[in-house]
């Protein structure tokens, strides 16, 4: 039996206005490419028999050649696509199935009546403008430069991203050439294929924030892979949130972005005694940047939707009330378009880049590595510790200790919600739920210092902060009562991971 053919590209979209700049980016710049206008049509059954299945068929016209390709699921995530495809030559806009006996588009139901009940569902119409480049010995990549739109039903969206393919060598070097390219355009890696950007349009669906997922590592080899599968999944959530930031108006685009990069950073920190030195150096320092945009952003979204509106109606006066209000929307959309700027911005495309590259590059093998349970008890215990330290003494904590207390929380929460797929289900949900409860807590009080300071770049009118200041302490001294007494209740939940006299004791001898 032939190999499966299979493609490896890697889709980088680009920012607004960065298409023309493209040909002249490094390392592309005085290099000849070929232009030419290509139309393609997907087709699908009404029963969307080839969605459900993971297949996308396609007929395609590249300046006078038609082609039809199939492509089946694969590996896909931060932007790189592998998958099988299988394509063959036309004699013109006719689609033949029966070139297509050998591969699963035969092996669906109904195989031999598909031709009647397929039908276009979507079409893409772009300019497509074509590169070879044989970066090293061995390697070859094309990269193509599309700008036009993918329309469905009478609705469309633009299309304006690079692809870089793979035809030859390691992948490596697409993401080499993707991280020259972003250090003078502005682009990010696109994890979404035009066929699934089109099926998006034809089904007319607005678009959701997405939520963080808890996907199981109990099968990972080690530390190093726990920490790629991880990683990979806290990327997938950021960049399903990045094109609602720039596109919506929907804070919780903005919320789950930044839940996504603080994972994604609480997980780099729980693995990095695991991880070797550095390793994380080329991207850990832009996350940071990235989740402090976000979170200026998320800080006045919150102000203005939930915090000030309830204060305003405390206080009392309406039109005083609605002045500061607008002077809080002023303040929420500047630091919208901050987030945005920062989403779109070369060192957030670059820092993606480097990401995705780093969890899809296999993990060395570390010598004298503990087991993944033993390593997860360890972290866990670890964090514990630090937790029970400032819980002690919360009564005398001052705001910034009650802050630094709540991200000790925050991390252990993200840690037991990382590492619990390696224990009893049972009381991992409910430890995780007892510290989510701690940290609502923390946080009310720590949003109270952070509000009464927004109120005062508010300049808001006599009076008004006076009533503010009490206002805040009340639900500040209201969030620390909570918060004493949801610790006391997760620090009695059972520990559900193992004690250290029972790790050392399956420790192999020296």
């Amino acid at each position: 039996m032939p190999p499966i053919p299979h493609e490896t590209e890697l889709k980088l979209v680009l920012a607004p206005g960065e298409a023309a700049r493209v040909p002249s980016a490094a390392p592309l710049a005085g290099m000849a490419g070929r232009s030419n206008g290509v139309i393609a049509l997907y087709f699908d059954t009404p029963a969307r028999e080839l969605s459900r299945h993971g297949l996308g068929l396609r007929l395609r016209r590249i300046g006078r050649h038609w082609r039809a390709t199939l492509k089946a699921a694969g590996a896909s995530g931060g932007g790189l696509h592998q998958r099988p495809e299988w394509e063959y030559p036309m004699p013109g806009p006719l689609l033949d199935l029966s070139r297509f006996a050998a591969t699963p588009l035969s092996d669906l139901p109904g195989a031999e009546t598909l031709h009647e009940r397929l039908s276009p569902i979507l079409a893409t119409e772009f300019r497509r403008t074509t590169w070879d480049l044989a970066p090293q010995p061995g390697s070859r990549l094309e990269v193509a430069l599309d700008e036009g739109r993918i329309v469905a039903r009478g609705r469309e969206s633009p299309i304006a991203e690079v692809e870089i393919e793979v035809l030859e060598g390691p992948v490596s070097a697409a993401f080499d050439l993707a991280e020259a390219l972003a250090k003078t355009l502005a682009l990010r890696p696109e994890p979404a294929s035009k066929l699934a950007r089109g099926m998006q349009l034809a089904v007319a669906t607005r678009p959701r924030p997405v939520h963080a997922s808890h996907d199981s590592i109990a099968d990972a080899q080690d530390a190093g892979e726990a920490a790629r599968r991880i990683a990979a999944a806290c990327l997938a959530q950021a960049q399903a949130n990045e094109s609602g930031v720039l596109e919506s108006t929907d804070i919780e685009f903005v919320h789950q972005l930044r839940v996504a990069l603080r994972r994604l950073r609480s997980a780099l920190r729980l693995f990095r005694e695991a991880l070797p030195s550095g390793e994380d150096a080329a991207f850990a320092e832009d996350l940071r940047w990235a989740a402090g945009a976000l979170g200026r952003c998320r800080d006045w979204d919150v102000f203005v939707t939930e915090t000030l509106p309830s204060l305003v109606r405390a206080h009392g006066d309406a039109q005083a009330g609605k002045a500061i209000l607008a002077r809080a929307r002023a303040r929420q959309r500047e630091a919208r378009r901050a987030a945005r700027e920062a989403i779109v911005s070369p060192r957030y495309g670059l820092a993606m880049i480097r990401m995705a590259r780093w969890v899809s590059t296999p993990p060395g093998t570390a010598d004298g590595a503990p087991p993944l349970k033993e390593f997860a008890s360890r972290r866990l215990r670890k964090g514990a510790r630090r937790v029970e330290e400032g819980s002690a003494a919360i009564a005398t904590l001052d705001a910034a200790a009650r802050h630094r207390l709540r991200i000790e929380v925050k991390r252990q929460r993200y840690a037991v919600e990382f590492l619990g797929s390696l224990f009893k289900a049972q009381p991992v949900r409910r430890h995780a739920r007892a510290l989510a409860r701690v940290q609502d807590a923390l946080g009310l009080a720590n949003d109270c210092a952070n509000a009464l300071a927004h109120v005062r770049e508010l300049s808001p009118p006599p009076g008004f902060e006076e009533f503010a200041r009490g206002w805040f302490a009340a639900r500040e001294l209201a969030g620390i009562e909570a918060a004493s007494r949801l610790l006391a209740a997760a620090a009695g939940e059972r520990r559900f991971w193992r004690r250290k006299r029972e790790a050392i004791a399956l420790s192999p001898p020296a």
